[in-house]
């Protein structure tokens, strides 16, 4: 036991410098106590009203007298086998205890409490159809438990009647469509998250062995796994355990129809996981990982605004490190948190309802509404954004003077001062002013100097981007509202694509472009690659990639090839619904002419992913190259480490594989077909034809070169170490396979070589028979 000092509350409140309307009572060391992390939290009320924390722990389970919550008192430990999973919940005067290990149900009865030890405990396993091991239950009012993720049949719900005999339960039904992380049961309505198929289901389990699926909902991140309704059952809340996921909040009234209302995050913009959310009245209580316990106003779901947290975690991270499981259920309102490496932590309530703002903001001039417009209380790290219609709704934690700052990109910025009150929603509606605007013109033309028509144009200031396809005179008009520089990008199928950055103004409102003959595609722009798939789960997407985090690896690209003008390339896995899953994903090109090249080269850049938990992983990605006649493979990605999770070149010359034609095509597949512990994903980017190769592979060999270089990246000079001045030919060349001029010394075994007029970007270095890629 540990007990609060007025030094533990000096050290609490500098560390944790971001709690707030949450205060610290006293904390349980369960390190020091039991040498134990810990896991899931519950509570528990005897008949005298004394209040019980039930702590999960990875060797057992805590039984915590918080009736005086500053002097905390274990009064009981079972120790159990060592599980990272153990949850727990109560019926009457008794508690269930799930683990993943091979414990079946642990129950304990607690009526011995306060005045006596507890004796009778056992360990209950399924006589009628064997499981030993579940992942987490609930228990409804009934007295009905539902074992969820058991190691039985898809791991569903099992239904125990915990009533009739709670120490003796007897299995009533089962729910095995999908395997259920975690759920609730309230008025024979069972809400299961399905963690790895990412969805919920809403469940009428009034016949305990014919349950019926209401409807169901893909979560925000594709990952449920948690769900918790309102008392009305009219909404419920979920939460996806993956860095940067929602708490997600949806109108069930129908279950046929589920609508999403809200959702937010505890630090936009942050790696934090969040874990488990429960509600109770009008508050939504979240254990979220690395931030700690987060408390939600819901009292309209369309609206949650933060009111409080209490960070348990001394730090950031991006995995499932801090606050595991809160239960704020005592009537005291006093709300326990169990830390995976801090200990058991006993918080008082001091927040209140949210003070809110709400409105419509409409174009001044048209009176009509803005769709998008961005709203910001200045000091507060969340934002919200206008609805179709105009409206918006947001509020922050604490009573106050604030400023409120309304923007949408083609207006005048709008910052309004408003006092708002706890529980109250001020009422303010905002006629934002369009810009004076002027338009620009982009010229498309071709090497010589005629106009290319259908061409894709894509202009972006500002995250606002303008697509268009140039006209007849091969040219693109675009209204915009700002003097300043712009990023511009045009291309074709069968021409190489450009891009710069451009500064306009109503007197410098041109530029022309000029497309030359050759195949590139970065994916900039979408020239119809199609896909095509045999897998249960996943396929390739044209995107932005973001690195999902899962099971603590970069498990997809955080950014396209750096080599390119744009930001999108080809990946499987940019949701972690679209993980590669039971089969094969093929992505294929668009046909391409190679019969004008005398000597073509295939170069792309690729990115590949998979894990296999503690077996050897045999996933591949492999790349193909047809001529309309025949297929035959030219590169594959298995178990080479050195390649994994970053962007590899690749060049191949395409007469050593195959006859160039007027009918190429490139294929590049992964395929997943081990469903246990595995993560596949791949990518693709920055393909492009040349007549010389920018990196011949057939002749590279870095890894096995005396020849150092370095810096890289550099900024104007890098150093080639380990070659001879009379006997080395240095030759530089852009992606596109053109020669470079440059200078360069040589000095005591170093060449020097000056690349201080080069644009940023990536090169192909030649150095006598071998080939580097240098970047500045």
């Amino acid at each position: 036991m540990k007990i609060l000092s007025l030094l533990f509350l000096f050290i609490t409140f500098n560390v944790f410098a971001q709690d707030y309307n949450l205060d610290s009572l006293s904390h349980v060391d369960y390190d020091a106590l039991h040498s134990t992390k810990l896991n899931d939290v519950w509570g528990y009320t005897d008949e005298n009203g004394n209040e019980y924390a039930l702590v999960g722990a990875r060797k057992g389970v805590g039984i915590v007298d918080i009736s005086d919550p500053a002097n905390p008192v274990e009064v009981y430990w079972h120790q159990g086998s060592t599980s990272v999973w153990r949850d727990i919940k109560t019926y009457g005067d008794y508690a269930y205890v799930t683990t993943e290990e091979n414990d079946g149900l642990l129950i304990i009865d607690m009526s011995p409490l306060p005045n006596n030890p507890i004796v009778d405990v056992t360990n209950y396993y399924s006589s009628t159809s064997y499981w030993t091991s579940a992942h987490n239950l609930y228990i409804d009012e009934n007295g009905y438990a539902y074992i969820f993720g058991a190691n039985r049949g898809n791991g569903g719900a099992i239904i125990l009647d915990v009533f009739t005999n709670p120490m003796a339960p007897i299995e009533v039904g089962s729910f095995d469509d999908w395997y259920i992380h975690d759920g609730y049961v309230v008025e024979d309505t069972l809400y299961a998250a399905h963690v790895n198929d990412g969805f919920f289901t809403i469940i009428d389990v009034t016949d305990k062995m014919n349950p019926v699926v209401l409807g169901s909902k893909v979560t925000p991140s594709s990952f449920a796994h948690n769900i918790w309704p309102t008392e009305d059952r009219k909404y419920v809340f979920t939460t996806d355990e993956v860095s940067r996921a929602f708490l997600a909040a949806y109108d069930v009234s129908d279950p046929s129809n589920i609508v999403e209302v809200d959702r937010i995050q505890s630090s936009p913009g942050s790696e934090v996981v969040p874990h488990n959310a429960h509600v109770n009245g009008d508050f939504l209580y979240t254990s979220y990982y690395a931030d700690g316990i987060v408390i939600h106003d819901i009292s309209d779901p369309e609206n949650m605004v933060e009111v409080g947290r209490y960070d348990t975690y001394p730090g950031t991270a991006d995995n499932t490190i801090g606050n595991w499981g809160a239960f704020p259920f005592f009537n005291s309102g006093t709300i326990i948190a169990t830390d995976i490496d801090n200990g058991l932590f006993i918080l008082g309530p001091n927040f209140d309802y949210a003070s809110k703002v709400n409105g419509t903001i409409t174009d001044a001039n048209t009176g009509n509404p803005i769709q998008g417009a961005e709203v910001t209380i200045l000091g507060d790290v969340q934002n919200e954004f206008s609805k179709i219609d105009g409206s918006y709704k947001t509020g922050i934690g604490i009573a106050g003077s604030y400023t409120v700052r309304y923007e949408k990109y083609g207006y005048v910025p709008q910052e309004i001062s408003l006092n708002l009150t706890s529980g109250v929603s001020v009422q303010q509606d905002v006629q934002l002013v369009p810009l004076p605007q002027y338009n620009i013109t982009i010229n498309v033309v071709d090497e010589l100097n005629n106009p290319v028509l259908g061409a894709n144009v894509k202009i972006k200031h500002e995250g606002v981007v303008f697509e268009m396809l140039t006209n007849g005179l091969g040219e693109v008009n675009q209204n915009v509202s700002y003097e300043d520089t712009f990023f511009v990008a045009v291309g074709q199928w069968g021409k190489i694509t450009e891009c710069r950055e451009a500064v306009f103004s109503e007197t410098n409102n041109s530029l022309t472009l000029t497309l030359k003959e050759g195949y590139m595609d970065d994916f900039t722009f979408d020239f119809e690659w199609s896909t095509t798939s045999t897998a249960q789960m996943g396929d390739w997407e044209r995107a932005v990639p973001f690195n999902n985090i899962e099971p603590g690896f970069q498990t997809s690209p955080d950014g396209d090839s750096p080599n390119d003008c744009g930001e999108s390339s080809y990946v499987t896995g940019n949701e972690l619904e679209n993980v590669v899953y039971e089969g094969e994903v093929t992505l294929i090109s668009p046909v391409f002419d190679l019969t004008s090249y005398s000597d073509p080269f295939l170069n792309y850049e690729r990115w590949f992913f998979c894990y296999h938990g503690y077996e050897i992983f045999n996933d591949t990605l492999r790349v193909a190259i047809s001529n309309g006649t025949e297929i035959v493979e030219i590169d594959k990605q298995g178990s080479v480490f050195s390649e994994l999770g970053v962007w590899t070149p690749k060049s191949f010359r395409v007469s050593d594989h195959i006859t160039p034609t007027s009918t190429m095509q490139i294929f590049i597949q992964t395929s997943n077909y081990d469903a246990t512990n595995n993560i596949t994903n791949a990518g693709f980017d920055n393909f492009y034809i040349t007549n010389e190769s920018p990196l011949y592979t057939e002749y590279l060999n870095q890894e096995e070169s005396n020849i150092r270089i370095y810096p890289n990246p550099f900024e104007n000079v890098f150093i080639i170490e380990g070659v001879e001045e009379e006997t080395t030919q240095v030759k530089l060349y852009s992606l596109d396979g053109k020669a470079l001029p440059f200078s360069s010394s040589y000095d005591g075994g170093k060449m020097y070589i000056n690349g201080a007029k080069l644009p940023k970007g990536s090169y192909f270095l030649h150095i006598n028979e071998e080939v580097f890629t240098i970047i500045k």
